[in-house]
């Protein structure tokens, strides 16, 4: 995928895109269908939706973007809230001048993407809720895994937990090659963010068509959550994909393709 960078907040944020390259500040263009903003979880990058995000471009204007201290953005450290990432996004969509978005929220992103249409709905046209949760069942044992890498104490978990049992290991290695582009400090202090997140009164204050996407293996975000989304945001659908786990964007892309492109139409 083309990148480009952009200016917010002070912050040199990376971002990606479909289609043609343009010149520096000239937003790629958007005019096919919908604009889709992907939104990528604790400790990723916007580049771990691309196999999403390539077959979307087909029949629309998908675009993705490192938060600061992720991936190829500047920053050493995360931005310590869902309520701050939101507000980095929002600062985002308004400095490329785009149109409403379909916001495809992974994880950590699908908080950040509900509190978008919780306080900013003028941004949003409608919600790709994939693989979170109104409030992360994220324990302080599981956080100190990388507190302790962070300081130096362990080396990082290279596990399959995040991937369903059926997926090949290939898959699995490389979600990790692009979970080590992000330091692990800013990983931990992301998953603090997520531990301090809870939606869960206000599901029934969004507005927005939406569909929830799960992994029928996800232990992070088990399907029940997924199940509490469904029944809480009025009018939202749900979709289970067998095999596939927490990394359900890279490990079933096309069946999480299928499932949005047909909630879209």
């Amino acid at each position: 995928m083309p990148t480009k960078y952009v200016d917010v907040d002070g912050y040199a944020v990376n971002y990606f895109h479909t289609g043609r390259t343009t010149l520096p500040n000239v937003t790629p263009d958007t005019s096919k269908g919908k604009v889709l903003l992907y939104l990528h979880g604790a400790g990723s990058n916007g580049h771990f939706g691309h196999k999403m995000l390539d077959l979307l471009s087909a029949q629309h204007s998908p675009f993705s973007l490192d938060y600061p201290g992720h991936g190829r953005s500047s920053g050493t450290e995360s931005l310590k809230s869902v309520t701050a990432y939101s507000e980095l996004v929002y600062g985002f969509w308004k400095k490329l001048g785009l149109r409403p978005a379909y916001l495809v929220g992974h994880s950590m992103g699908g908080a950040v993407s509900m509190d978008l249409a919780l306080r900013h709905p003028d941004m949003v046209e409608g919600l790709i809720l994939t693989c979170t949760a109104a409030k992360f069942n994220l324990t302080d044992e599981r956080a100190n895994i990388w507190k302790d890498v962070m300081q130096g104490r362990a080396g990082q978990p290279f596990t399959k937990d995040s991937c369903s049992p059926a997926t090949p290991m290939n898959i699995v290695q490389e979600g990790w090659m692009e979970q080590i582009q992000t330091d692990p400090r800013v990983r931990y202090f992301d998953l603090v963010a997520c531990q301090q997140v809870d939606l869960t009164a206000k599901l029934g204050d969004i507005r927005k068509p939406t569909l929830v996407l799960a992994g029928q293996d996800d232990q992070g975000t088990p399907v029940a959550q997924s199940e509490q989304l469904r029944d809480g945001i009025p009018g939202a659908k749900l979709v289970v994909v067998p095999q596939a786990g927490h990394w359900l964007p890279i490990e079933k892309p096309q069946d999480a393709c299928d499932a949005i492109l047909s909630f879209l139409n």
